[in-house]
């Protein structure tokens, strides 16, 4: 899935700029499957912007060593528990509304494979 990601709105120019760079650069690495790198790129976004919803979220997919969201549908037994994991819970926290759907759509999807199922 190809998408935007994002950097809180209310920051400084300058430390807009790296950080806006960081996440780039972390979702590059990520889509590279150079997780132990995107990771460093997310820590240094988060470190730039704290509220970076968009940085967390790349963070949990390190976690799962996933390369895209899309991937949270390959195995979404395995991945059922992603809303329980801080980082989801960190980008649910401080995402706008649109994104917060976005993130919650794709963990409903999860949710209704998995349904029925004990948590």
């Amino acid at each position: 899935m190809k998408r935007t990601y994002q950097i809180s709105s209310n920051l400084d120019k300058q430390i807009s700029e790296k950080a806006q760079r960081e996440l780039n650069l972390g979702y590059l690495n990520l889509s590279d499957e150079c997780f132990e790198q995107a990771k460093m790129n997310f820590l240094l976004t988060l470190q730039y912007d704290n509220k970076c919803a968009d940085a967390y979220w790349g963070l949990m997919l390190v976690k799962f060593s996933l390369s895209n969201e899309d991937e949270l549908f390959s195995n979404p037994i395995k991945y059922k528990s992603a809303i329980h994991l801080p980082e989801c819970e960190q980008a649910l926290n401080n995402a706008d509304e649109g994104l917060k759907n976005k993130y919650m759509s794709l963990l409903e999807r999860i949710y209704k494979i998995n349904e029925g199922d004990n948590y």
